[in-house]
């Protein structure tokens, strides 16, 4: 658990550290990234001795059960969410996007109208476009130095006869909101009373830095529990995103049904047998890794904090309730969008994510990923003063 080890991960592939998608994305490959959304810490130990314990066996057939897998997953749940899910509700899926993209396709029909709270993932809205349905956003609104939703407009939006479908993401990303329960249930009451599915992607769940916790959509009720698919996975939480496994809950058996049924008949509804390995180890044997993980995370939110009130007081970091993302607002420099990612890329050459790729309402906002060591961090901090450096900052 030495989060402050550097490890080089140029040369293994990483997407995020790899010269030629550096060089494609942003224009020059001798970038310092915080772009992607893993992290640059080792995984549990676990993981790795998972791996040489199975690598030692030799042997990599087909697994001939994900069940180890999900009851891990549900132990879990009930642990760390106070969330008892039955196994006859869950299902595997490979990888929380895709599970998304299935089921926009199967809880919907080409010309719906789907729900997406931009600023958001950019992915929803791919995968409703390349789905053949229409986006509806549902912005979000400055509630303070926060995110909160326009619960009116969502209902207007609700309300079309079109709409079917609302892409929850709980916690936001890139925002860091833990919504409330009272929201998440505003949500539900909605969507119930206008025959909107919610699908919740829950991606961040387990990586509450705050005091207020993680309410799983599918928790709230009996009915929200029937009117939606929740989705879970280890991904984010313990640093093994490539491995490509998650959850998937149905209230409803009939459509956890039609879930399945479309996984078969795409065929992916298997997962490789070292991923559904080291899914089932971490979240039997991760919680003391993620405790500290938790902890350094919240330091380096306060890193960030101090770093910008020191140095850069015109630009502000939305204080995130969960995961390894920070939401930078820079819109009090008076520079466009352009100005500043020109900055970033050319004269900092540090690698962000612009706010325009999350959709309406990213303007003037860049996502950092403070997933990585203090000294990285430090680093990445001050290639950001010098793109916005002297009579910049006002």
């Amino acid at each position: 658990m030495d989060f402050d080890k550097i490890i080089d991960r140029k040369n293994s592939n990483a997407a995020k550290w790899d010269e030629k998608v550096l060089k494609a994305r942003f224009g020059n490959e001798d970038m310092l990234p915080f772009w992607v959304a893993d992290m640059d810490f080792a995984s549990p130990l676990i993981v790795t001795e998972t791996l040489k314990s199975r690598a030692d066996h030799g042997v990599f057939g087909y697994p001939a059960s994900d069940r180890g897998f999900l009851k891990a997953w549900q132990k879990w749940a009930e642990a760390e969410h106070n969330w008892d899910v039955p196994l006859s509700k869950i299902c595997f899926t490979p990888g929380i996007v895709s599970a998304m993209s299935l089921g926009v396709h199967l809880f919907t029909e080409p010309g719906d109208s789907v729900i997406l709270q931009e600023p958001v993932y950019q992915p929803f809205r791919n995968m409703i476009i390349r789905n053949h349905r229409n986006p509806l956003v549902n912005e979000l609104v400055m509630d303070g130095a926060r995110y909160a939703m326009d619960f009116e407009d969502l209902e207007e939006k609700a309300s079309r006869p079109d709409c079917s479908l609302l892409l929850l993401c709980s916690p936001h990303n890139p925002g860091g909101r833990v919504w409330t329960k009272e929201e998440l249930e505003k949500v539900s009451d909605i969507c119930v009373r206008n025959d909107v599915f919610v699908i919740s992607d829950e991606i961040h769940a387990d990586l509450v830095l705050g005091e207020r916790p993680h309410i799983p959509f599918a928790s709230l009720s009996d009915i929200a529990a029937e009117n939606s698919m929740t989705l879970m996975a280890p991904s984010k939480t313990f640093n093994i995103a490539g491995e490509k496994l998650s959850v998937a809950v149905f209230g409803s058996q009939k459509r956890r049904q039609t879930y399945i049924d479309g996984q078969l008949a795409f065929s992916i509804q298997e997962g490789s047998a070292l991923a559904l390995a080291i899914g089932e180890a971490v979240y039997n044997e991760g919680a003391e890794w993620l405790i500290a993980l938790k902890i350094y995370l919240r330091e380096n939110i306060a890193f960030i904090e101090d770093y910008l009130a020191k140095n850069l007081p015109g630009v502000k970091l939305m204080k995130p309730d969960a995961g390894f993302i920070g939401w930078i607002d820079f819109r009090e420099l008076g520079l466009s969008h352009r100005e500043i990612q020109d900055r970033l890329q050319e004269k900092g050459k540090i690698a962000l994510v612009e706010g325009t790729w999350f959709g309406q309402g990213g303007e003037g906002f860049f996502r950092l990923n403070y997933g990585c060591p203090r000294s990285l961090l430090r680093e990445g901090l001050e290639r950001l003063s010098i793109s916005l450096a002297d009579d910049l900052i006002h």
